[in-house]
């Protein structure tokens, strides 16, 4: 079979920028608010309060500082706590195929690559905007990609590293040349704000990845390996689908925005992303020691740190577990392919790395990368 590699990656995030300090005077605004207009309410027991968010509690809790957002006036409001984001019509381009269009093209212009040089284009990311046609057909027509496929795929937080298995495999089998996959976030548009538990989690980002056979050229960084793991679980999920409209009723208070058992998703993803980690580096042949890096989905700093340090045996510094997530926070599939681009120069020929992705399902995906 022939060799898969990385050849580019190229990604996006919107100008706007959501401090911890602006985010929570914007959420303590909207606590206060609450509980004065259900005071009697909280006060008979059948109410809780909204309790107050602090910028201490929320790097504490995720190491984040600040996140990028499509929108920030619709967040910041505390009559709205979402973001405003017009709905376009038909003829026009859709706002997350637009998003991911973005980083397509810079992964595009960073390989050199034209939509001639392209059979596939893969949309994965934890929702599309809509159920069809594909978002990722949208970004084939934009790119001008010419008898060639592309499909939607959700594997929420792990969706990257899911579609390049997938792409891998449709590559070292002869039936691809190259392959590109995009992954638009746009998670402000289904977080919950009004939630103290989660409304600091997440920013918007898109990342692209272009995969080729390994024989087009020499560089690149060689896929030697992937893992794919699931198992049901309930503690993070969100329950926006087409079926919506049937469960409620007029008047029926509905917002089926992300909903997470943080503690429990700690708990249960450490050991499974680094279990699943040391069995790919095993069965490759290699020990922690022949992997100098870890680049993780940016979920949680004591997440990635915990996960490089089993997986890589090793205190998870600077340099073995990279950090994102203080500037950008949790972008979801992006991420794991931001924090690669971002944290993979300095590497010489021949180094390789961990690249591993986990979040709602649980799904966790790992891959052994090596510079060529």
């Amino acid at each position: 079979m022939r060799d898969c590699i990385i050849r580019s990656v190229g990604w996006t995030v919107p100008d706007n920028t959501i401090s911890n300090k602006e985010l929570v005077e914007a959420f303590n605004a909207y606590a206060d608010k609450f509980n004065a207009e259900n005071a009697a309410a909280i006060a008979a027991g059948t109410l809780d309060a909204k309790p107050h968010s602090s910028e201490q509690f929320i790097e504490q809790a995720s190491g984040i500082l600040n996140r990028h957002v499509i929108d920030k006036d619709g967040l910041l409001d505390i009559n709205r706590m979402r973001p405003r984001l017009p709905s376009r019509g038909k003829d026009a381009m859709g706002l997350q195929a637009e998003f991911g269009l973005s980083a397509a093209k810079k992964a595009l212009a960073k390989a050199g690559r034209t939509a001639a040089d392209i059979d596939g284009v893969i949309v994965a990311s934890s929702a599309q905007q809509r159920n069809f046609p594909a978002v990722a057909i949208e970004i084939q027509e934009a790119l001008g990609i010419e008898g060639g496929w592309a499909f939607d795929m959700t594997m929420a937080c792990a969706s990257a590293i899911f579609a390049m298995q997938q792409s891998r495999e449709l590559i070292r089998n002869g039936q691809a040349d190259a392959i590109l996959i995009v992954c638009p976030e746009i998670m402000s548009a289904i977080n919950d704000y009004k939630r103290r538990d989660v409304h600091f989690i997440f920013g918007d980002a898109a990342a692209a990845v272009l995969l080729e056979a390994g024989d087009r050229e020499p560089g690149g960084w060689e896929l030697k390996g992937v893992k794919l793991q699931t198992k049901w679980s309930n503690a993070l999920r969100s329950d926006f689908g087409f079926m919506n409209h049937t469960e409620f009723e007029d008047g029926e208070h509905f917002e089926a925005l992300v909903d997470q058992d943080g503690h429990r998703v700690f708990r249960d993803v450490i050991p499974m992303a680094s279990a699943l980690s040391s069995q790919l580096i095993s069965e490759l042949g290699y020990t922690p020691q022949d992997i100098r890096r870890g680049w993780l989905h940016q979920a949680n700093i004591r997440i990635v740190q915990a996960v490089v340090k089993k997986a890589l045996e090793r205190e998870p510094d600077a340099d073995a577990a990279p950090i994102i997530l203080n500037e950008y926070g949790n972008t979801s599939s992006s991420s794991v392919l931001m924090t690669f681009d971002l944290n993979s120069d300095d590497m010489a020929a021949g180094e390789r790395g961990l690249m591993c992705a986990f979040g709602a399902g649980y799904g966790c995906g790992a891959a052994i990368v090596e510079k060529r």
